[in-house]
């Protein structure tokens, strides 16, 4: 193939790619927008039939939904700026145990769902990572939720981690099917769903992990995906201690 036709195949691989990822940000945005156009009707309906005692569920739900969008746009936007560089994450002395216990409560509604089992294996005397505390809680509430959401009913989720040099080492495994070959390459990917994989609540835009990984990155540690022989996905990253710590 000679350099034109290579040049002109890689300009149509990335106009399918932009147009994928347009398709999928239209319907997954659209999906909350929905939600918050009917909630509104129907408000619009009770009040004209002056039924107010369902009104206030109605409009939590329009509340919920709205959020929803926002928090998808922001996701995105931050996103954008962090891979274009135009955006380094904040800098802190977040605690991961208190990081942790912040995504545990926004993640009960699931995790009652899913019956799963938690457990975690985290040192009471771990040093205090680089990472800002709120950062920190959205990258351990994605890598929870997404062993939460592929888990079994019953299933297993352990959080492990340990200090390695000037580093923080955290583990999230679960007992689901794992991520299959010829997916773990695509996995971090923007908008990236792994086909017909079993998944317990409503399906996001597929953001999650690479956002997780952008942020690790953005304090100079990694992100990386492990599959055990036995089963299930690990997903780990390693995080410098805050520099105040000692090493």
């Amino acid at each position: 193939m000679s350099d034109a036709s290579s040049e002109v195949a890689l300009i149509e691989q990335a106009r399918q790619a932009f147009e994928e990822e347009i398709s999928v940000l239209a319907h997954d945005l659209a999906g909350p927008l929905a939600r918050i156009i009917n909630s509104l009707q129907l408000a619009k309906d009770l009040l004209a039939m002056r039924e107010l005692n369902a009104l206030p569920q109605v409009l939590e739900i329009a509340l919920n939904s709205a959020q929803a969008q926002l928090q998808n746009i922001e996701v995105l936007q931050d996103i954008t700026r962090l891979a274009n560089g135009l955006k380094k994450p904040p800098r802190g002395k977040a605690q991961l145990a208190a990081a942790l216990e912040e995504a545990l409560k926004a993640l009960q509604p699931l995790l009652s769902e899913s019956q799963a089992v938690y457990s975690a294996d985290v040192p009471p005397d771990l040093p205090a990572t680089c990472a800002e505390e709120a950062l920190l809680s959205r990258v351990c509430f994605n890598l929870l939720e997404n062993a939460l959401r592929h888990v079994p009913s019953g299933g297993t989720v352990h959080v492990s981690a340990c200090q390695e040099g000037a580093s923080i080492k955290v583990c999230v495994a679960d007992n689901g099917k794992g991520v299959a070959e010829a997916d773990r390459a695509r996995i971090f990917e923007k908008f990236y769903r792994v086909p017909s994989s079993p998944l317990r609540g409503k399906r996001g835009i597929g953001l999650g992990l690479t956002f997780a990984k952008l942020v690790i990155e953005g304090y100079g540690g990694a992100l990386w995906l492990e599959s055990p022989a036995e089963g299930g996905a690990i997903f780990c990253f390693r995080l410098p201690v805050s520099a105040e710590e000692p090493s």
